[in-house]
């Protein structure tokens, strides 16, 4: 670190230039902040009860004093402006004190972003495991390894996915062979699902003669209440207009022939392959 020799017999030239290098060794501090990361505790802010201490906090860059007092959501920057009189008699602005404190503002952060930070010296004994300690180098050397190493996700895996296409992580892809359609599991006792990537099936369905309750009109015929032989129980089928099947008498043909959904209740998402 630069220093400065005040302690000269002969004076020292105590001008501006000399005073903007004492600014910049005094900003040097603010690198240091970057150790822990931005919203970081630096030291104090000690919480007891509902009163947090003083200490120091590191914030956008800045390495700022922080003034305790009693906990609230949220925190800001203040600053106080100090002016001195000049050798003209005019007094202007030169000192800038920036503090942290609790308060509401246009720019607050909340104090629980804030955490505290810990002495990086102490990282290869955390990471001391089974009686073999490990260092920083080795630590990094593993994390490596495992970003290398192929994931475990076997290739062809099939997922559902409820987010947009463009959100798909890396090494999938959408399974289009699946859009509009439901998975059926394979069966080879079953014909119908005893082949694997084979598609059928309709959303909607067409009744077919054979497959109408019995009670119905068939092909054109009309049913009678009561049987052929004046008895009033049951429904006797016969052809519509004639002998016992005439007009007054009849449960004519009704339908519209349409088709009809069979789907069940559902929701539309994007099924996903993994790729690799």
């Amino acid at each position: 670190m630069n220093r400065f020799n005040f302690n000269q017999s002969v004076g020292f030239p105590f001008e501006t230039n000399i005073l903007g290098d004492m600014q910049t060794a005094y900003e040097i501090f603010n690198s240091l902040g970057a150790i822990v990361g931005n919203f970081s505790i630096i030291s104090g802010c000690i919480l007891t009860g509902t009163n947090v201490s003083d200490g120091f906090v590191f914030i956008n860059g800045e390495l700022l004093p922080f003034k305790g007092g009693v906990k609230t959501t949220n925190v800001i920057i203040s600053e106080t402006k100090q002016s001195l009189e000049f050798e003209d008699g005019n007094s202007n602005e030169v000192k800038f004190i920036r503090q942290v404190t609790f308060g509401t503002a246009t720019i607050q952060y909340p104090w629980a972003d804030f955490k505290r930070g810990f002495e990086t010296k102490g990282i290869p004994a955390a990471l001391e495991s089974k009686g073999d300690k490990t260092d920083l180098d080795e630590l990094i050397l593993r994390v490596t390894a495992l970003e290398e190493k192929p994931s475990n996700i076997p290739i062809g895996l099939i997922a559902i996915w409820g987010r947009p296409l463009e959100d798909i992580p890396a090494g999938w892809e959408e399974y289009v062979n699946l859009r509009g359609r439901m998975p059926f599991g394979l069966n080879p006792d079953d014909p119908d699902f005893a082949t694997l990537g084979s598609a059928s099936g309709n959303k909607n369905k067409k009744l077919s003669v054979a497959e109408l309750p019995k009670i119905s009109p068939i092909n054109g015929s009309a049913l009678k209440k009561g049987g052929t032989g004046g008895g009033t129980d049951g429904l006797t089928v016969g052809d519509y207009g004639t002998g016992d099947f005439a007009e007054g008498q009849l449960i004519k043909p009704f339908g519209g022939d349409q088709e009809f959904s069979i789907m069940n209740p559902y929701r539309i998402v994007h099924f996903i392959r993994y790729k690799g």
